[in-house]
């Protein structure tokens, strides 16, 4: 079955992220599992959208050539995830992704649910530059 986290783990190796990177990608992955309004979106597109988030809430570029290649999606098709995305992470905390927000809290998983989300400002550089 295709799943996001497959995808996820190919992309972030093509971009050779470091598991900081994948770990807080799949934090958002999982953030987005009880998003109704992202059920329908296929596997490879939220992770390649998740990857993205990550990459510019680290700082480490947006959607490069190589990830463009290995995923089939442009910045344009991965814009209304990553919008939404955002805007599900810039809710108050609810209570059903409780599990997900403490799991990611731990040092194992580098306290990644911890970290600031990126401006909303960076993150529409981030789209609009390529």
């Amino acid at each position: 079955i295709p799943i996001p986290y497959r995808f996820l783990r190919r992309y972030a190796k093509c971009a050779s992220a470091g598991m900081d990177t994948l770990t807080l990608a799949r934090f958002y992955c999982e953030s987005s599992l009880m998003e109704m309004d992202l059920v329908s979106v296929r596997g490879s597109l939220l992770a390649s959208a998740c990857l993205l988030m990550a990459l510019v809430t680290k700082d480490l570029g947006g959607w490069c050539p190589i990830l463009q290649f290995h995923s089939g999606y442009q910045t344009s098709d991965l814009a209304p995830v990553v919008r939404r995305l955002h805007s599900l992470l810039l809710a108050p905390p609810d209570d059903k992704l409780r599990a997900v927000r403490n799991k990611y809290s731990h040092k194992i998983f580098f306290e990644v649910a911890s970290l600031p989300l990126v401006n909303v400002d960076i993150l529409e550089k981030a789209l609009s530059s390529q």
